[in-house]
């Protein structure tokens, strides 16, 4: 088995007993970017983890405890992040969890240096998937467009990948929500529930010229027609809402 794997398999590991102990963990930085960018070559030195938590208590001496019984590794320890590494003589890999902190609606890095970074509210509705080496890693929704928050053109290769556009969102203000004509009488409430999460909102009652570049929100009379895994529908939002117990409109 090659080092390349071994790292992968070892950072899938990792995020799966994260998950099975009900501790949000998802890819984020340079490895996220190799998944969509370098079709799933990893070219990063680490493999960086986003922990969601609901709780500014949440310690990070939590994701310790839950390897101590699984994997044997070193580790550095930190209020807002935890890196570890493999005991392994053949294997040399840094995987950093960095600790994301609800407010509001949105996550953001709890390290002040990088309150700028966050993962938006709409992108938590839902999971989804990147290959990495060939192997799936959960995400969040759409991580083309929290990556272009943290980073501007992450298209571009760079040495550096500091923040350079690092709080831009005026690509996450706005969405397109396709409403079946049929259902178009329910429609006030639906932009007002829309408009809880982004500032504009602009109503189409047809998939023709879908830009895939926007935040889409597809009414689900539409879901048959797309994989479900990679749309966003209308009723993702209520059942958020609901979840979450704000104040919406339902018809």
């Amino acid at each position: 088995m090659s080092n390349q794997v071994q790292k992968i398999e070892y950072a899938k590991f990792c995020q799966n007993i994260l998950i099975e102990n009900n501790i949000n963990c998802l890819l984020i930085g340079g490895a996220l970017i190799n998944s969509i960018r370098d079709n799933g070559s990893l070219q990063s030195d680490d493999i960086d983890f986003a922990i969601l938590t609901d709780s500014k208590q949440f310690h990070m001496k939590t994701i310790l405890e839950t390897f101590t019984d699984h994997i044997n590794f070193s580790w550095s320890l930190y209020p807002d992040f935890v890196s570890i590494c493999p005991v392994h003589e053949n294997l040399t890999i840094k995987i950093d969890f960095f600790k994301f902190v609800k407010i509001n609606l949105n996550y953001y890095m709890n390290d002040a240096n990088w309150i700028h970074e966050r993962i938006s509210h709409f992108q938590t509705f839902k999971h989804s998937e990147v290959i990495l080496e060939n192997k799936s890693f959960l995400t969040m929704y759409r991580p083309d467009l929290f990556l272009k928050t943290v980073y501007g053109d992450y298209s571009v290769k760079r040495e550096d990948y500091a923040n350079l556009k690092g709080g831009d969102t005026q690509h996450l203000q706005e969405c397109v929500y396709y409403v079946d004509i049929n259902n178009f009488d329910t429609i006030d409430f639906k932009v007002e529930n829309l408009k809880l999460f982004f500032k504009n909102v602009i109503v189409k009652t047809d998939l023709v010229g879908l830009d895939e570049t926007k935040i889409n929100v597809f009414d689900p009379i539409y879901a048959s027609q797309f994989d479900k895994n990679k749309i966003l529908l209308y009723k993702d939002f209520t059942n958020f809402l609901v979840k979450h117990n704000i104040t919406f409109k339902d018809f």
